[in-house]
């Protein structure tokens, strides 16, 4: 018999299996829409709580801009700093990934990992189509 394993912990071995690890990668994280952390690491440790609102109302924002202006779907969103870049994707409708690497770092081998984040998830946890 199989043990039963928490949604945090499928979501954490999914993201350390397919997102690229290396110095360059500073952390990803599953967020939740209503901005509460999920899975995986914080940019700050210290301010978990802080990162993953201000996260989720980053790419609400964008929703809502979306909703009023464009009338088109979010694909994700990129901030970038001088340093950093901070990248949000949909994991689901009530789920978000939120990755921030060097910016350095191309922007397709990002997307590329978030993407297969997104497929297994769906694959491994398939309430959350």
């Amino acid at each position: 018999m199989q043990d039963a394993k928490s949604v945090e912990n499928i979501l954490d071995e999914i993201i350390r299996g397919e997102f690229p690890q290396g110095k360059n990668v500073q952390s990803i994280t599953i967020v939740s829409k209503t901005g509460l952390m999920i899975a995986g690491k914080a940019a700050s440790s210290a301010r978990a709580e802080t990162f993953s609102a201000m996260a989720a109302i980053m790419f609400s924002a964008a929703e809502a801009t979306k909703n009023d202006i464009f009338k088109d779907k979010i694909e994700y969103l990129i901030a970038v700093f001088r340093n950093t870049k901070l990248f949000i994707s949909e994991l689901s409708s009530s789920l978000l990934i939120v990755a921030t690497v060097d910016r350095d770092l191309d922007d397709q081998v990002i997307l590329e990992s978030m993407n297969r984040i997104v497929t297994r998830t769906k694959e491994e946890l398939v309430w959350l189509r």
